[in-house]
């Protein structure tokens, strides 16, 4: 035996020993890090469920790729098409973020960390009690609205059911009479 060939078998058995090493440790990295993906995930799922609930859509829309993007969207009043674009629907994100922030009453503070940490800001908001708060201010305008129309002086009604007819309407609504 000489001091080469000894030295050789040491070396190889040290690299295999150490190489096996690091390669235990990153799987065990690699699960880690999957189980707190996979946990995310599932958060974010069970999150957007009721925010969609909120909003009176269906929950499982959140289930399904794309569709969940398409309706959370939507529901901020962006267009659902611009999650298709590639890149823009990486903005838009942010963007849909910050507002589904806002649109609960959240303050500008909470909106940038809900853009920020998605994980974190969707599940206050799915959970919280809040209510969205432009949803209210679109009920009121709307029932000003209604009345407005209901005590308009310039209305006429159907003498014969009693239907209000609008405009210059010809027929009623209700019974088809002819108006004069």
């Amino acid at each position: 035996m000489s001091i080469t060939n000894d030295y050789g078998s040491y070396s190889t058995y040290g690299a295999v020993s150490a190489g096996a090493g690091l390669v235990g440790a990153l799987l065990v990295v690699y699960i880690i890090v999957l189980i707190i993906a996979l946990a995310a995930s599932i958060l974010m799922i069970v999150a957007e469920w009721k925010i969609f609930a909120k909003e009176g859509k269906p929950g499982w829309y959140s289930l399904i790729p794309f569709l969940n993007n398409w309706t959370l969207f939507e529901l901020v009043g962006v267009q659902g098409w611009w999650c298709l674009v590639p890149f823009a629907n990486i903005v838009f994100m942010y963007i849909v973020s910050y507002k589904l922030a806002i649109k609960y009453g959240k303050s500008t503070g909470f909106a940038v960390v809900t853009t920020l940490f998605p994980f974190v800001g969707y599940p206050i908001i799915a959970f919280g009690k809040d209510s969205k708060t432009e949803s209210k201010v679109e009920t009121k305008k709307e029932e000003k609205v209604e009345e407005k129309k209901t005590t308009k002086k310039d209305s006429k009604f159907c003498p014969e059911c009693g239907a209000e007819i609008k405009g210059d309407a010809a027929f009623c609504p209700g019974c088809g009479k002819a108006v004069k």
